[in-house]
């Protein structure tokens, strides 16, 4: 006895919609947008922890006065800021400038150009103020003191204790102006609580020619290079339910239209493709198919392809951006026009983005991560940090010995 073709249809999408649910479900746990994510198994910071431990042992090897520091020579290709702040008598500077340095080969070292500010008027507040790896791994330790009117303007801030949108655009502007000084075509805003990738300076110096390639031949300016982003915007968002909802047309119609070819130009075809099997296909299996893939997540079904890409839409947050000298003091002048607003730093900037019509490119996959908060992860004596909220999944899966190869053939290459 012949089965019926709707019903043969329904098992055999059966077994292969299970098989891809499972697939789904084996694969997509580490994807944020995904039903499938899971936190416990995603949030394991496994490369993460490596390089906290490397960096850290790296800044204590500078902990001796006498060490004699590798420091910038002449005009730095890259200035590198960071404004930090005490988190309860917790610091994760120490860690974030380990991570950074830790591998460089004192050629690329010298042409970086690292500025710290410990963002209180009385700097003695941070509990990494007067420690020796400090002194003697940056380039500069720049304080409100030397700048009279900055002073008041950030005792005005502590005095009325002003929200940490305010005071932290406010410690912003003032490194971003510090490594303008220093004549660095490129400058890298960095938050404090982040960790990089061995490798991440000549990652980031070939991004940077590819954005100016890019740009130029666009014909547009750009802002800047974003050297980290949170995967959990690259999910199915409600607010784009009119351009979901023309692909599932266009992709119906599609399906439609194979079935008809199928129906009337194939040997055969009629006897398969009836009309029960057709409002199957069109009104059940395709509908599930695009349920599954919204299911397992934006980044699981279409992830980011590697290289370098203009953002589009909105997308967080601002623990690594590279600007141009040449976008500084219109944005030194927009951040002093709104010292004031509560608007958080990474929305200011994007705001910017959007008035002044600039580019902003994604570098991917990133080259650091956000890390900040206290931990169980880690070893006695070694500064521990755990997956926060904004966190980028694929970091952790960077393997050491692949990077230090990397990184040894772009030292060979002379690419930094």
């Amino acid at each position: 006895m012949r089965m019926h073709p709707a019903l043969a249809l329904s098992i055999g999408f059966s077994v292969l919609y299970l098989l891809l649910f499972s697939y789904a479900r084996s694969t997509c746990w580490r994807d944020p947008t995904s039903k499938f994510y899971r936190q416990d198994r995603a949030h394991t910071p496994a490369y993460s922890t490596y390089r906290v431990k490397q960096g850290v042992q790296f800044a204590d090897t500078w902990s001796a006065q006498e060490a004699t520091p590798n420091l910038a020579s002449g005009q730095p290709k890259l200035c590198v800021g960071v404004a930090s702040v005490s988190r309860n008598g917790t610091s994760y500077l120490k860690a974030t400038l380990g991570s950074m340095q830790q591998g460089l080969s004192p050629a690329e070292r010298e042409s970086l150009y690292f500025v710290a500010l410990l963002a209180h008027v009385d700097q003695k507040k941070h509990p990494d103020h007067g420690q020796a790896w400090l002194a003697n791994m940056v380039d500069k330790l720049p304080s409100y003191d030397q700048d009279p009117a900055r002073k008041a303007v950030a005792e005005d801030m502590e005095a009325k204790g002003v929200s940490h949108w305010i005071k932290s655009k406010f410690d912003y502007s003032f490194v971003l102006d510090e490594c303008k000084r220093t004549g660095a075509p490129y400058i890298l805003m960095s938050e404090d609580d982040v960790v990089f990738l061995d490798g991440w300076y000549h990652r980031t110096l070939k991004a940077l020619g590819g954005v100016e390639e890019k740009s130029k031949k666009a014909n547009e300016d750009w802002l800047y290079l974003r050297l980290f982003y949170y995967e959990g915007l690259r999910g199915f968002n409600a607010d784009y339910w009119r351009k979901y909802a023309r692909t599932v047309f266009f992709v119906e119609c599609a399906v439609i239209s194979v079935l008809i070819i199928l129906q009337r130009f194939v040997p055969g075809g009629p006897r398969f493709v009836t009309r029960w099997t057709a409002l199957l296909t069109v009104g059940v299996y395709v509908p599930l198919l695009i349920v599954l893939a919204i299911v397992a997540g934006g980044n699981c079904v279409a992830p980011q392809p590697h290289g370098l890409h203009v953002i589009a839409d909105n997308i967080c947050c601002g623990q690594g951006l590279v600007f141009p000298s040449s976008v500084v003091d219109p944005l030194l002048t927009a951040f002093e026009g709104a010292r004031w607003a509560q608007t958080p730093t990474d929305t200011f900037i994007e705001d910017h983005a959007a008035t002044t019509g600039t580019l902003r490119w994604v570098l991917t996959p990133v080259v650091m991560q956000h890390v900040g908060g206290l931990s169980s992860y880690g070893e006695p004596g070694i500064v521990s940090m755990s997956p926060s909220d904004t966190w980028n999944h694929a970091f952790e899966l960077n393997n050491p010995d692949d990077l230090a190869k990397e990184h040894f053939n772009a030292l060979e290459l002379g690419v930094s």
